[in-house]
């Protein structure tokens, strides 16, 4: 029997049976150059000839200045009088026996140049919706996510197109669905194209990033952009963690206008994870991300105790063995000469590259920039672990702040353990018990992939799409769908 998923959203209970797609055989990944960033060829992004950088986490590769004024935004359009008719909520009701009878066109949408995890993660999960077709929107596209993306064989996502360049008219396909990844920034800096897909019935998942923008005084006015779409009950909000919905509901949106409140019925949660393929290779080692900066680690202190494990331990090979890896950018930290052969700098990787190093690890020590990744910021290193299949090291505090996040996909820090005692613990069991959590941490990620599939699909089959657009308007035609 399939296993069954219990979804509520926006007051309905659905159902539904889901099937856990087999596996595809992986397709050839020719190696490209990293994509520091991406020049428009013939309408399409293309990789340009450009050193790799390290994927940065995801609070540290936008602009952290306001948008500019928005001008008003008009409402949406009266739907033509053949369109179908939603109930109070804004939805049709689920179809029968949950099939989608006509073609579903999915806007993806970037433009911040940034965020390529959270976009590979809509990707895989919408792309499962039987009879859709992704078009990409890409602004920057970097770290050569393209072959991830490539990686998961999908026949139904068209190669990705620059989004400033992003047009619509009647030889282009109009979305049934548009996904934000940075929704901060596309709602903003795509405003017209927004407002006209308004207009036609589209439907927006907007995903936040910096919950603490969206106050109504917010000199950023993403508010301002997002409220003609919350009136047209056409915009479900979605949150890469609990802690930063929770932040949302209880801060933000008491500052909205009441007959906006209710927006707050279609907050989602939705983590940012996909599969990608374990390195094959197993070492005794650990992994550190983040900047290089010294204020967000002890380096000297660390190297210290690194240095101990093998001088105090002469008679334990994990000891002798131990490798750190430190995956970032930035000044390096002086390592000692005794461990200076066991310690190695990892940038200027791929995306692939940089999942299979994290793979290789038996843990991830993460670095977050301060307090704000425990209430109204989500931070990247939480999911790459799981991508990855390393469990991630952290306090109870981390656990309950991400709550998607169990006791057996990570290793938790007692309250009076250092960073490297939870290392020098861990040195301590044998190898199949470290294996063991890494097979449970790889275990968790597949099931949160279930989770958004099924997600994806029961929200595909309550949204209202303009079915009496279907097979006016070509699906294919002038985009590659081979690539």
């Amino acid at each position: 029997m399939s296993p069954l998923l219990l979804i509520r959203w926006d007051g309905i209970i659905v159902l539904i049976e889901y099937v856990v797609p087999v596996e595809q055989e992986k397709a050839d990944i020719q190696a490209t150059p990293a994509l520091g960033q991406s020049t428009l060829v013939a309408g399409t992004v293309s990789a340009a000839d450009t050193t790799a950088v390290v994927p940065s986490t995801s609070e540290e590769s936008e602009s952290q200045q306001p948008a500019q004024e928005l001008a008003d935004v008009e409402t949406a359009e009266p739907q033509p009088d053949n369109a179908p008719e939603p109930d109070e909520s804004g939805f049709l009701p689920a179809v029968k026996n949950g099939e989608l009878p006509n073609p579903m066109r999915i806007f993806l949408i970037e433009n911040a140049g940034s965020h390529e995890e959270v976009f590979g993660a809509l990707i895989y999960a919408f792309a499962q919706i039987p009879n859709s077709y992704i078009y990409q929107y890409l602004f920057r596209p970097r770290f050569n996510i393209f072959a991830i993306l490539k990686s998961f064989n999908l026949k139904n996502l068209a190669k990705p197109r620059f989004s400033v360049s992003m047009k619509l008219d009647e030889q282009e396909p109009q979305p049934d669905i548009i996904l934000a990844t940075t929704c901060e920034f596309d709602v903003t800096r795509l405003q017209p194209q927004m407002t006209e897909m308004l207009g036609n019935g589209s439907y927006l998942f907007c995903t936040i990033h910096h919950a603490d923008r969206w106050h109504n005084e917010s000199s950023y006015k993403y508010y301002n952009a997002i409220k003609p779409w919350i009136e047209a009950k056409r915009v479900t909000f979605l949150f890469l963690s609990g802690h930063t919905k929770r932040y949302v509901e209880e801060t933000v949106v008491p500052s909205w206008e009441p007959k906006h409140r209710s927006a707050a019925s279609k907050f989602e949660v939705f983590v940012p994870v996909f599969p990608v393929e374990p390195s094959a290779k197993e070492e005794m080692s650990f992994s550190l991300q983040g900047n290089y900066e010294s204020v967000r680690r002890d380096y000297k202190s660390i190297f210290e105790r690194f240095s101990a494990f093998a001088q105090n331990n002469p008679d334990k090979p994990q000891f002798q063995q131990l490798r750190m890896h430190l995956i970032g950018h930035g000044n390096h930290p002086e390592v000692p000469e005794v461990i200076r052969d066991r310690v190695e700098f990892n940038e200027g990787l791929e995306f692939l590259e940089f999942y299979k190093i994290l793979s290789e690890s038996f843990a991830l020590l993460p670095a977050f920039a301060s307090d704000e990744y425990y209430d109204r910021k989500a931070s990247s290193s939480v999911p790459a672990s799981l991508i990855a299949g390393v469990p991630i090291v952290g306090k109870r505090r981390l656990l309950e702040t991400y709550d998607y996040m169990t006791e057996d996909s990570m290793w938790i820090q007692g309250d009076e353990e250092d960073d490297m005692a939870v290392i020098g613990r861990i040195l301590e069991m044998s190898e199949q018990d470290i294996e063991d959590q890494k097979t449970r941490t790889r275990k968790r990620n597949r099931e949160i992939i279930d989770e958004n599939i099924a997600k994806a699909l029961s929200w595909a089959r309550m949204i209202e799409y303009r079915q009496n657009r279907t097979g006016q308007e070509p699906l294919k035609e002038g985009w590659t769908w081979e690539w």
